[in-house]
């Protein structure tokens, strides 16, 4: 046997309940309906714009700065700073030859002449009168004409240094990538809010207007219409012509039978 294919429901079969619950749905569920898809598709076009900055801007910029700034500081302080004004200048031109001349001539001379009576003769006293006569006064004088200024100098230049390598860099960083940066971002942001009200308003606002103006509001105006047309007069009909006068009668007859 072959299955019999149900009958095919024609829209003027359709009852007043069928077309009310139809209305129904269509206010309610179609403005939810369209509400989601709009919120999706700002999700995906916020998503899309944040993915296109993020990769055509931030990580560029991240690449270019760590390549051309960031890598070049380390690389000037690790070889030039390090390798060749400690190490090499320093060390290797300053303190290793005076440290040798130390060596030669004053600590093996000096180990020799302690090892002798000197010590007690001649170079004891003589330290004690170099320390009061002419060590202390050199001291005073080195510290006032050489060190301090040596010192202000070197606090001058250190200062000069991390101004104009740490301090400026970072303010230019700021000033040029680093805050644009944040504008940018805050105006893509903006355009993305503008778009997504647009796109609502065009999607949402818009259709749902149109729907109440066109469809919902003669819709309703025409339920109400037929609900007064078929149930309010009948109604008022029956109860004026019909129930009213039942009562009176039956009343009438209750008075006549039992009294008042």
């Amino acid at each position: 046997m072959s299955a019999q294919t149900p009958p095919q429901r024609d829209s003027e079969n359709i009852s007043i309940g069928g077309w009310v619950a139809r209305a129904i749905a269509v206010v309610i569920f179609l403005p939810l309906r369209l509400l989601w898809e709009g919120c999706k598709l700002l999700g995906r076009v916020v998503l899309t714009a944040l993915q296109y900055i993020l990769d055509h801007l931030l990580v560029p910029i991240g690449r270019f700065v760590r390549r051309w700034i960031v890598r070049p500081a380390i690389v000037f302080v690790k070889d030039y700073l390090w390798g060749l004004l400690i190490q090499q200048l320093l060390w290797g031109a300053i303190l290793t030859p005076l440290g040798a001349l130390l060596l030669d001539f004053v600590l093996r001379p000096l180990k020799n002449a302690v090892e002798q009576w000197i010590w007690r003769r001649a170079l004891r006293p003589a330290l004690v009168w170099l320390g009061t006569r002419v060590i202390a006064p050199a001291a005073r004088w080195l510290d006032r004409r050489i060190l301090r200024p040596v010192g202000r100098a070197v606090a001058a230049i250190t200062w000069f240094l991390v101004k104009w390598l740490i301090i400026a860099p970072a303010v230019a960083i700021w000033r040029w990538i680093v805050l644009p940066i944040v504008r940018v971002f805050g105006a893509a942001l903006a355009y993305g809010w503008r778009v997504a009200t647009i796109v609502v308003g065009v999607l949402v606002v818009a259709p749902c207007s149109f729907l109440y103006r066109t469809v919902l509001r003669p819709l309703f105006a025409a339920i109400a219409t037929a609900w007064r047309a078929t149930v309010v007069r009948p109604l008022g009909w029956l109860y004026a012509k019909v129930v009213r006068p039942m009562n009176k009668a039956v009343g009438d007859i209750m008075s006549a039978v039992f009294g008042r």
